[in-house]
């Protein structure tokens, strides 16, 4: 995504804050119609978890859904009838949106049929109106993201408390002023970092994504599921199917791509029938994925670097350890040292991946 949008990143950055500070509590609506206050949850409220797969981090989360919907919301109640009118933000990365209610307190989520009643291409939003069971159900909004290349769950409700009498209409927004950046300058937790030119990199080359709009977690772990993610998509093939292993259900974004590198040598599972997918993949187990991807993929290492230190290698690994040295592809500080046990991170993968395409192309 090319175009940043200053003010929804700034909605970005205060969201968990926004949020935080609204209260929820229930509030009786008679009859009639009104503008209130919209409460985002990444994790799920009953359980507490994530329910796509993705960062377990809830203000990181926060942080994503709170810039995908728009402060305020639109409540139409007659009767045992209420509709809510949403505006949904960032609209052009958005596809398949679903949108389920729960119609009883900690219960079940049913699907629910919706209108888009409008689209503004100045602001790239839509407002959507749907019936929820009361005014304080939890709606649950499950969509795909562009820039993230995976579906995305969260969950809103309503701040009651904060109703006011209106005319139904959101106001419009004022237009955004539209900056020209690249995917990678949109991240603020890369600036210094020793790894912010390779993130960049390959970050535009649409090889990675944040872990929200406008952050990339240089630090964080990379996990087993990630990693062969961003393989398939340095592959540049189509890839799609099931992963085969039973830890690793066939909705999430990660599932085709690990049953590509299982089919084709890359990746083993971590028994006959698991793959943890959400285990961090440590450097020697990087370096090795990485060698068996150049194999698959008929790519002749060259020799651009010395031979690197094996102290503290596994004896399993010790030779692709060795071939990814030689061959440019890690480093002592994309390894944490030649600490090769240690899981990489998000930084290290993105400079290992950086490095393999400068001097191999894919």
């Amino acid at each position: 995504m090319k175009q940043i949008f200053k003010k929804l990143i700034s909605g970005i950055l205060c969201g968990a804050m926004l949020t935080a500070g609204l209260s929820s509590g229930a509030f009786a609506m008679d009859n009639g119609t009104y503008t209130v206050k919209t409460v985002t949850h990444y994790l799920n409220p009953d359980t507490g978890k994530t329910d796509d797969g993705g960062t377990g981090n809830a203000e990181l989360g926060e942080g994503m859904c709170r810039s995908a919907v728009y402060e305020d919301a639109v409540v139409e109640k007659n009767g045992d009838n209420v509709a809510v009118t949403m505006r949904m933000l960032l609209y052009s990365n958005l596809t398949n949106i679903r949108i389920a209610v729960q119609n009883t307190p900690k219960g079940e989520y049913e699907s629910v049929k919706y209108s888009v009643l409008k689209e503004s291409a100045s602001n790239d939003s839509a407002d959507i109106k749907f019936t929820v069971a009361s005014e304080d159900s939890y709606i649950q909004i499950k969509m795909y993201v562009a820039p993230m290349s995976r579906d995305v769950c969260f969950y809103m409700n309503l701040d009651t408390s904060s109703a006011v009498s209106s005319d139904g209409d959101l106001e419009e927004e004022e237009k955004a002023t539209v900056t020209e950046e690249t995917a990678g300058d949109m991240f603020t937790d890369i600036s210094g970092h020793w790894a912010e030119n390779q993130i960049k990199e390959v970050v535009n080359k649409g090889l990675f994504s944040g872990t929200t709009q406008i952050t990339f977690s240089p630090d964080s772990e990379m996990t087993r599921g990630m990693f062969v993610t961003v393989l398939g998509r340095l592959s540049g093939e189509e890839i799609s199917g099931t992963s085969g292993f039973s830890d690793v259900e066939s909705s999430v974004y990660y599932s085709p791509y690990i049953g590509w590198a299982s089919k084709n040598g890359i990746v083993s599972g971590t028994s006959a029938s698991t793959f943890s997918p959400d285990s961090p993949v440590t450097c020697e187990q990087a370096a090795s994925i990485l060698v068996k991807y150049a194999q698959y993929k008929g790519i002749s290492l060259q020799e651009k670097s010395i031979s690197p230190s094996t102290t503290g290698v596994s004896a399993w690994a010790k030779d692709n350890v060795v071939a990814a040295g030689k061959a440019g592809i890690i480093t002592k500080q994309n390894t944490n040292g030649y600490a090769y046990t240690s899981a990489a991170t998000r930084a290290d993968i993105a400079s290992m991946i950086s490095n393999f395409s400068e001097y191999y192309g894919n």
